[in-house]
């Protein structure tokens, strides 16, 4: 081969190289309730978590001052089931097939997963509670989420049936036997506050609406002991409000 193939051979070796580069974007940086990569330093563990900082509708919050407004019932389409139960090391999480939807201010959110916190992460003026569901929706790049509390109390049949197959270690992922629908989870009362949010997790993502119903579910000591034995604390402390207005 001539010098001149030679060079031509690496620079397109080397061209090749950066192509496969961009196309494989750097994995997001390792983070963690607790301890230098807790949520004090989620900013400076990656570029892309900027928002955890900068934001200025960051969640969880303390929900007070609300404002009463002519909020509609929340409409709900319940048409699917879970289907497995992953750990992924930051919480424990039901994935749902296709079908349940939640439609807010005329778009159509679909039921993507629903995964714990414990204890919750936003409170109810200034209460925390033992522990809170968050159900992620998704309409494109658009998220919605529903937020339920839950207090100690008694057996929670659903949590019941989803615990059978509780995902232990980090990494796990259990196919789900027993039928849990979309929205069990939800108390029979869903009256609700609402207001905009982000992720609670890096990248701290803004633009999510949020809804937090007003009304409990219960669970169990021992229920939520199985949860804390998979899962410690994982909630993010409660953020500044801002101008934000949250209605009731």
């Amino acid at each position: 081969m001539s010098f001149k193939n030679t060079i031509i051979s690496i620079f397109v070796v080397f061209v090749l190289a950066l192509m496969i580069a961009d196309g494989e974007p750097e994995p997001m940086a390792h983070w963690s309730y607790e301890g230098e990569e807790g949520p004090k330093n989620w900013s400076e563990l990656d570029e892309r978590y900027s928002m955890c900082i900068e934001g200025s509708n960051q969640s969880p919050i303390n929900i007070t001052n609300t404002i009463e407004a002519k909020l509609l019932p929340l409409e709900l389409e319940d048409n699917s089931k879970g289907t497995t139960f992953i750990n992924n090391g930051h919480t424990v999480q039901v994935n749902f097939a296709g079908g349940s939807t939640l439609t807010l201010d005329g778009k159509t959110y679909s039921l993507k997963q629903v995964h714990f916190h414990t204890p919750s992460e936003n409170t109810i003026e200034g209460k925390s509670y033992p522990m809170e569901a968050h159900l992620v929706h998704a309409s494109g790049s658009s998220l919605a989420v529903i937020g339920v509390m839950f207090e100690v109390s008694n057996d929670n049949t659903v949590l019941n049936k989803i615990l059978r197959n509780l995902p232990e270690n980090e990494g796990d992922s259990n196919e789900l036997k027993s039928l849990v629908s979309g929205y069990e989870l939800l108390p029979e009362i869903k009256d609700y506050y609402r207001f905009n949010g982000s992720l609670t997790t890096p990248p701290c993502s803004e633009g999510v609406k949020w809804v937090v119903l007003k009304t409990p579910v219960q669970i169990s000591e021992s229920q939520l002991k199985d949860f804390t034995s998979v899962m410690p604390e994982n909630n993010r402390p409660v953020q500044e409000i801002n101008a934000r207005t949250i209605l009731h």
